[in-house]
């Protein structure tokens, strides 16, 4: 499944965009993330970028993966 767009806030120069994904790993394993995102433009530039999301999942999963492949 490709990240989803779940909502979107603007205000400003600053867009909030608020995600979630629902891919499988490698190994099977389902692999549900959310994800927020803060972006600041200048114009039509991006000049800024802060990203959340559950880096313990992402670690957990990255190392399920590599024990499954060896």
């Amino acid at each position: 499944m490709p990240l989803c767009l779940d909502h979107l806030y603007v205000c400003g120069d600053t867009a909030v965009g608020e995600m979630t994904s629902d891919p499988i790993a490698r190994n099977g394993t389902p692999f549900r993330n959310r994800y927020c995102w803060v972006v600041r433009f200048d114009g039509q530039c991006i000049v800024e970028v802060r990203a959340y999301l559950d880096s313990a999942l992402v670690a957990q999963v990255i190392e399920a993966n590599e024990k499954a492949a060896a």
